[in-house]
């Protein structure tokens, strides 16, 4: 008895011995498996921040003036520029979660663009880490290669280098997100079918909902997403259930109604009168150019996806309107791969490659559809294509890529694996070295349209920006060469009419000025920056009569600007029509009461009105005057003195010495308010006292705008 229980005890020990090896192996497999993950998510980390170290303290490129450091409301670092931002935005698109983004960064950074520029480097990161998450929890093999390629691919570049497209860096991890949450969902829905997995799957599915309305917010350019999980459904299960189609609705609702909100704000407010150089899509000509142009955009994507050497901030411009034969060439090639694919898919429970690469190029061409061409966006009044319309979209072309590449390499033997590895490393690194230099294009604005213009001579808008670089230092012969240029490539475009007028104000050519800022005007009718533009070209060329009509006309065309009121008034008080100027004078201060500007001018004004009145022997009048003035600067020694000797004038002896006294109350060295007062007193010879006088009212042209 006594043995057996000995044996039984050793039997037990042996057990024990036996868990505790196991937990040990487990614990040791954990520890290994976290120190995996964190070296794999470290190479993407140091991957990234080695490759974007160009643009660490880069420059503000291209629409970054108007998108924050000239827009007050999200400088404003108020909870009512938060508001606005969200309810009233002022922009061309609507976005708030990214300039929601901008508007917090703004109190630590201000104007110091490093600060951006990480932020922006440290999310592009995030949505590598993201992907690579994605494509686990999705059960794709080359989860992380995928994330790698992503984080070094060059086509990224643009979206990461330029604060401007925090837009895409911000959305695509709440894109990311939601996939995983979706998927997660998706298991649970369609696993055992227990509670506590119908719990976990509503959840998630929730979080989904959240976190693609978030992703909208901060850019529509995934829209697509709801028919991305349709599509996900028929890869995984072969076809697509009603489940499916309900789970997808409020992602449809989403998509819908930011989308038409992004198509008002594009067509409102980024458009608006100007002319796209293609034909609307509702006539013939138009549904051809449109059609061709979307069928090279989707060729142009694949190529740069796999080959992304050259790349370009601004491509050339096809022209398609009207479209040649040869142009619709890709159609039928699309169209013959995806018949190859679709008869080559097998089934969902013994896929084939073909089906992946369905499911990849699908998730491609969704993506990109909504910039192919057939709705208008603003951007194409200046190419067709753009590398940072592809930052989303190119996942659908690396995904299937590194998911075939680890398949075949998972089945290949010991020495081609060995192979492989050298040759995958040595094309990682050249894809790595290759970013790193394109990000050094992005470091300056300088690099970027000379860049642009060595393999894009006809690229307007870089002539137009590298135009305004070079006006701004001072180099007005090189500014004019890039402003002919571009309004020699655009000649229907305001902005580069605008642009090149004024370089012609700044090099006296007045003639030619005038007449640049006439097309100016005639193209951008309702722009009201140009159309004073060219009352202020008038002013300066000396031709007032005609400026004065010019102002006339815009303050009935535009009745709520005060610089039109404001220039009229100066007009009118300088050509000695006071009273009128007056008038238009105190419009300008009750449209911008806050103003420095026009308070100024109008102050000048009535002091010239209240000398002349008084010089004319109309001291009452000019009494009320100097009155109503000191109610507003009641501290100012020259209106008191003024003032003071008009009261003298009308006989008002002791007003006007309690006047002299609160003028040498302020400034006790004030020569003619103590003279007037030895006057007044009755301690000097009785004389008119003479009143200050003041000069002319300035004219001050406003800056040229810039295209965008």
């Amino acid at each position: 008895m006594q043995k057996s229980k000995v044996r039984q005890l050793g039997n037990a020990e042996s057990s024990v011995g036996s868990g505790l090896s196991e937990l040990g192996d487990q614990g040791a497999s954990r520890v290994a498996s976290v120190r995996d993950l964190l070296f794999r998510g470290g190479v993407i980390l140091l991957a990234v921040l080695w490759i974007y170290s160009p643009t660490y303290h880069g420059d503000w490129l291209w629409d970054d003036d108007s998108i924050l450091t000239a827009n007050p409301v999200v400088q404003s670092a108020s909870l009512e520029g938060l508001y606005n931002l969200w309810v009233s935005p002022t922009g061309a698109d609507y976005f708030p979660l990214s300039y929601t983004a901008l508007w917090a960064q703004w109190p630590f950074f201000g104007l110091n663009s490093t600060g951006y520029h990480v932020v922006t480097i440290l999310l592009h990161a995030t949505g590598a880490l993201l992907l690579w998450r994605l494509l686990v929890v999705m059960r794709i093999p080359g989860a992380w290669l995928a994330g790698l390629l992503f984080a070094i691919h060059p086509v990224c570049v643009e979206s990461v280098a330029w604060v401007s497209e925090i837009k895409n860096t911000i959305s695509l991890p709440l894109f990311l997100l939601a996939g995983i949450f979706f998927v997660r969902h998706d298991d649970a829905v369609w696993g055992d079918g227990s509670e506590a997995a119908g719990r976990t799957g509503s959840r998630d599915w929730v979080l989904s909902v959240v976190c693609f309305a978030l992703a909208m917010l901060a850019k529509t350019s995934v829209v697509m997403f709801p028919v991305v999980l349709l599509l996900h459904a028929w890869w995984k299960r072969g076809g697509i259930a009603k489940r499916d189609l309900v789970a997808a609705a409020p992602f449809f609702l989403v998509s819908l109604v930011l989308g038409l909100v992004t198509i008002y704000y594009q067509h409102g407010r980024a458009i608006g009168e100007e002319k796209m150089p293609v034909a609307d899509l509702f006539t013939v000509v138009g549904f051809l150019s449109r059609t061709a142009t979307a069928g090279m955009a989707i060729m142009f994507y694949l190529w740069e996806s796999i080959f992304p050497f050259r790349l370009l901030p601004i491509y050339p411009q096809w022209q398609v309107n009207p479209p040649q034969l040869a142009q619709f060439l890709p159609w039928p090639i699309l169209v013959a791969a995806g018949c190859g694919l679709w008869s080559c898919r097998g089934t969902a429970a013994a896929p084939t490659l073909a089906r992946h690469a369905i499911f990849g190029l699908g998730f491609f061409l969704l993506m990109v559809f909504p910039i192919l061409g057939f709705i208008t966006i603003s951007y194409m009044r200046i190419t067709w294509v753009a590398d940072h319309f592809n930052y989303v979209a190119i996942i659908g072309i690396i995904v299937p890529l590194c998911a075939a590449a680890a398949a075949w390499f998972a089945s290949a033997r010991p020495p081609v694996q060995l192979a492989a590895l050298a040759a995958a490393t040595v094309l990682l690194a050249g894809l790595a070295v290759s970013s790193l230099r394109y990000a050094h294009v992005f470091a300056n604005e300088d690099n970027l349209w000379t860049y642009t213009l060595e393999s894009n001579p006809d690229a307007w808008q870089a002539h137009n920006r590298l135009g305004a670089r070079k006006a701004g230092r001072g180099d007005v012969e090189g500014a004019l060469y890039h402003f002919t240029n571009s309004t020699r490539l655009r000649p229907d475009l305001g902005e580069t009419h605008n642009n090149l007028a004024t370089t012609y104000m700044a090099l006296g050519r007045t003639d030619e000025a005038l007449e640049e800022f006439k097309v100016t005007t005639e193209l951008l009718p309702n722009v009201f920056a140009v159309q004073l533009n060219r009352g202020n070209a008038l002013t300066t060329a000396g031709r007032n009569e005609q400026a004065e009509k010019w102002y006339q006309d815009l303050v009935t065309r535009f009745p709520d600007q005060f610089q039109a009121w404001n220039n009229l008034g100066i007009i009118q008080v300088n050509k000695g029509n006071r009273m009128e100027g007056i008038v238009a004078l105190r419009r300008a201060v009750e449209i911008a009461p806050n103003l420095e500007e026009p308070r100024r001018n109008l102050d000048s004004a009535l002091r010239t009105e209240a000398e002349a009145l008084a010089v004319a022997g109309q001291f009452a009048e000019a009494e009320a005057i100097y009155r109503e003035m000191l109610k507003a600067s009641p501290g100012d020694v020259m209106l008191l003195t003024n003032h003071g000797v008009v009261l003298y004038k009308l006989g008002r002896n002791d007003a006007a010495i309690t006047a002299f006294r609160r003028a040498l109350a302020i400034n006790p060295g004030a020569k003619e308010a103590a003279e007037s007062l030895a006057v007044a007193l009755g301690n000097a010879t009785p004389a008119p006292p003479p009143l200050e006088t003041e000069e002319p009212l300035p004219s001050t042209l406003s800056p040229a705008i810039e295209a965008r």
